[in-house]
């Protein structure tokens, strides 16, 4: 019997609904019986209100898991929180409520009053820290060398970095100040010049399709002639990276876009999850999380931490190691006996 196009492009979509609940990360996926068919009942229901072309969007989206791929556009007023159930019949089956996600900066919808993005590889999910492990000893933190911080080096880019910053495709910064230095760091060797960034979002990646503007580290990784093993094949996982984010009231939200986690540990983390909270927070795949708060030193009283040993000493330091972990839970007690790590030196750098 004939077929219309729609109905094709609904089965599509609710097969790929199907295949998601029963993949190894579901949490829900003993969903059975009649909690399915009625789950399967609200995915009918949503696709009923979509127009053939919003369906052929939402399809190939959930196909390609393309995070950089185009807004899929619904009025907010005629559906009600479209945006999480689509994130949660195709991406996180035990997502609750809208307060959970958190829209990537990747996604241009962010200002639009009217419409909201259905798409569901624009969101990224809140990570909850986990429950702090006991306290280790912090007396063996590597200090990094201070010439390795110097403000006057030359940022390595891609070539179209500062080009996507504006309209008019000139190489003029969008920011007036610099907010950050990053380091790269390889082990204990640093790996090329510190970047100054004057962008309120860059992304940090690996080897991915050359349309992707930020810094590259595996391109960056190339000056690197005594790489191990283990170097490169955590330098070969990191994939899309992350995107650092610098919001208008000076906080600064990691999104982990790859499909390794990354580990982060920051002054605002180690002391805002508890006085004797130590290492990093591992932030899962596809999650996001606010690593850094202006003033964190005033607002939590931490003036009169004059022996802090936190990250690498200086509180304007921040951490993070992609696809490997450090510290008590882990074989490495030290980041840098990580492979593939990022130093974030906020404002003002020394």
């Amino acid at each position: 019997m004939f077929m219309s196009k729609r109905k094709r492009t609904a089965n599509k979509l609710i097969s790929k609904w199907r295949a998601n609940l029963n993949g190894p990360s579901v949490v829900d996926r003993g969903l059975l019986g009649s909690a399915a068919d009625a789950r399967e009942q609200d995915v009918q229901e949503l696709l009923n209100k979509l127009e053939d072309n919003q369906m052929k969007m939402l399809l190939k989206a959930v196909k390609d898991c393309d995070q950089d791929g185009d807004c899929i556009l619904v009025s907010s007023k005629s559906f009600s929180e479209a945006h999480v159930q689509c994130c949660r019949f195709w991406r996180w089956h035990d997502l609750r409520q809208g307060s959970e996600l958190r829209r990537l900066p990747q996604c241009r919808s962010a200002l639009d009053s009217v419409y909201v993005c259905c798409n569901p590889n624009h969101w990224s999910r809140l990570c909850l820290p986990e429950t702090p492990p006991p306290p280790y000893s912090r007396t063996s933190i590597d200090r990094i060398r201070p010439e390795d911080r110097a403000p006057s080096e030359l940022p390595f880019l891609t070539r179209n970095f500062c080009e996507s910053l504006t309209t008019s495709g000139d190489s003029r910064m969008t920011s007036p100040l610099e907010w950050c230095k990053l380091a790269y760091w390889e082990l204990r060797d640093r790996v090329g010049q510190l970047m100054p960034v004057e962008t309120y979002t860059v992304n940090v990646f690996g080897n991915v399709p050359d349309r992707l503007e930020g810094w590259c580290l595996t391109e960056l990784g190339l000056q690197n002639l005594k790489a191990t093993e283990s170097v490169l094949s955590t330098r070969g996982k990191i994939g899309l990276g992350v995107t650092l984010c610098r919001e208008a009231d000076g906080s600064v939200w990691l999104y982990n876009r790859s499909d390794q986690p990354v580990f982060v540990n920051s002054l605002y983390l180690e002391r805002g999850l508890g006085a004797d909270a130590p290492g990093p927070v591992r932030i899962p795949a596809d999650h996001c999380l606010r690593i850094h708060v202006p003033g964190a030193q005033q607002m939590f009283g931490w003036d009169s931490l004059v022996n802090y040993h936190g990250p690498m000493g200086d509180p304007n330091s921040i951490r993070i190691s992609f696809v490997k972990g450090w510290g008590t839970k882990y074989s490495r007690r030290e980041i840098t006996s990580c492979p593939c790590w990022l130093e974030i030196l906020l404002a003002p750098c020394r």
